[in-house]
């Protein structure tokens, strides 16, 4: 089963997304920091980063692609190019409703 965040059509637009900061990259900006993608560190694993589409309300199911990838987005729910180490360190502390405190 899909996690909420990623249900409807959330793999559809987030392709169409990433492909569109693909192809304006170098001017591409990351929503959260509005950065170009070269202006991050590599992963710790020594990877360099990618674009990806985040959540400008982390795990909101509702978000509207913004595809005008060379601006930050206004205040909203977007989904938005991304950095991968951004989105990585900062979409991934969501509360998980499955687990158990034991």
């Amino acid at each position: 089963m899909k996690k909420p965040h990623h249900s409807g059509t959330y793999h559809q637009d987030s392709r169409k997304l990433v492909a569109l900061a693909r192809a304006n990259d170098p001017y591409t900006v990351c929503w959260r920091d509005g950065l170009p993608l070269d202006h991050h560190p590599a992963h710790h694993n020594g990877k360099p980063p990618t674009w990806t589409a985040g959540h400008t309300i982390d795990g909101n199911s509702a978000a509207t692609p913004w595809t005008n990838v060379t601006r930050q987005p206004p205040p909203g729910n977007w989904l938005a190019p991304e950095a991968s180490t951004c989105n990585y360190s900062h979409g991934n502390n969501q509360p998980n409703p499955h687990s158990r405190n034991w």
